[in-house]
């Protein structure tokens, strides 16, 4: 019985860090493909990150906030934008052996 939930656990572990993977890429395509021309667009940041980083101008505070507000269940918080900024600049979403 050991190995099968050994197994079960591996595979839950695999598929979450997949579609996490997935949700990450898809969040850093609507970051490029809402504002393609600005400067402030950079092709590996997330639309979350992104609102986090320039959330004293507008329109990222409406952005943000709406942003916040859709992943609010994650910590009851509204500060989703942030956190996403501070692990963009940790290089969390990076393999282990590129992060500084």
């Amino acid at each position: 019985m050991q190995p099968i939930k050994a197994f079960l656990v591996s595979s839950f572990t695999l598929l979450r860090h997949g579609l996490n993977q997935m949700f990450i890429s898809f969040d850093q395509l609507l970051n490029v493909w809402l504002f393609p021309f600005s400067w402030n667009t950079w092709a590996d940041e997330t639309f979350s990150s992104r609102c986090g980083r320039l959330q004293h101008r507008y329109p990222y505070k409406i952005f943000g906030f709406i942003v916040d507000l859709l992943f609010y269940f994650q910590n009851n918080d509204l500060e989703h934008c942030r956190r996403a900024y501070e692990k963009e600049k940790t290089r969390y979403h990076f393999p282990p052996e590129m992060r500084k």
